[in-house]
Formats: structure tokens, C-alpha cells, sequence
């Protein structure tokens, strides 16, 4: 593994490694967005359609991870936050990576009655095997691992900032139009 590899030589392909890299975390973002948004196609956009992922509770093939998350997310979650840092590409020849990036998981629970909906704070890493096929970079392999977890109270501090909503009713949806 390396920092460079083939693309990596001479300026030309340096700045085609960080067309790659801005390609990949583009992906990364998608997925945070299918997941928050409980946007399945938007989630299945991120994987080969071969891809496996392996979340610990669930293990197989990634379209089917994405149904099956968009479900669970729909059923337990009232609202959820996703976001991936400290993005680590090690390349692997021209069109493969290993790439490792940390994720916060924020994710407010379903209320019972009595209850506002605990917040589950998640903070691990997915270490995922990137594949560029017919000229995509999407991920063919992903495990999740976990580092921290805990639960917390919910507090209502942001005041009237609008609460997020989930596919297709988030405002993502419906650009703002040009005055």
C-alpha cells in the first residue's frame, strides 16, 4: 500500500489523485446523506452492485445492508447524524484504495410515551476497500468497527431552528430557488 502508486507520478498524476480522493469522500458523504436521509437509492449509490458490507449486526451484500438500514433507521430512529472525518486513502495500484475513516453516529430514538427520544452517540471507523469500475470509485467492501457508544439525554436548546425530515421531505430535496 502506498500514499501514491501508479496515478501518483509527476504533477499530472498527482492532481489525479486528488480528483480520486475528492471522488472518493464525495462517496463518503452520499452515504451519511442515504442513511440520515432514509434514501435507499442514494445509499445503494455508494456500493458495487457485488459489494459486501459488514455493520456486525448485519453482513452480506450491500444493496441489501442499504434496504435493510433505510428500514431499521425509518423504525427506530426519529432523526439521525452521520459524519465521517479523518478520511486515510492507502492506494492500491491505480483503480483500488484502503481507505479508513472515522464516523459520529448521532442518532435520536423513536419516543415511548414519557419519553422525548434518547440520543445514541456512536463514534467508530469504517475501513472499506474502494474499487474505480467503468470509471465510479465505490465501495466494495466496508466493515464497521465500533469505539464508542453511550446514550444521552435528549435537551431541546437550538430554539426554532426547523428539524431535518427524511426522504423525501428534507429540504435537500427542494433546492432553494434563485431570487
Amino acid at each position: 500500500m502506498s500514499t501514491g502508486g501508479a496515478a501518483g507520478d509527476g504533477p499530472t498524476g498527482r492532481l489525479a489523485r486528488l480528483a480520486d480522493r475528492a471522488e472518493i469522500s464525495e462517496v463518503l458523504a452520499r452515504y451519511c446523506r442515504g442513511v440520515d436521509r432514509c434514501d435507499v437509492d442514494t445509499l445503494r449509490s455508494v456500493y458495487h452492485a457485488d459489494a459486501i458490507d459488514d455493520h456486525g449486526t448485519f453482513h452480506g451484500n450491500a444493496h441489501e445492508f442499504a434496504a435493510w438500514a433505510v428500514e431499521g433507521g425509518r423504525e427506530f430512529w426519529h432523526a439521525s447524524h452521520h459524519s465521517v472525518h479523518n478520511v486515510i486513502i492507502d492506494w492500491d495500484g491505480v483503480d483500488a484504495a484502503h481507505v479508513e475513516s472515522t464516523v459520529l453516529g448521532i442518532n435520536r430514538r423513536r419516543s415511548e410515551p414519557g419519553d422525548d427520544g434518547t440520543v445514541e452517540l456512536f463514534a467508530g471507523r469504517y475501513v472499506d476497500r474502494f474499487e474505480r469500475r467503468e470509471g465510479q470509485w465505490r465501495i466494495a467492501h466496508r466493515r464497521a468497527l465500533r469505539d464508542v457508544d453511550t446514550l444521552i439525554e435528549r435537551r431541546r436548546w437550538a430554539g426554532r431552528i426547523p428539524e431535518g425530515a427524511r426522504f423525501p421531505d428534507d429540504p435537500v430535496y427542494h433546492p432553494v430557488a434563485a431570487d
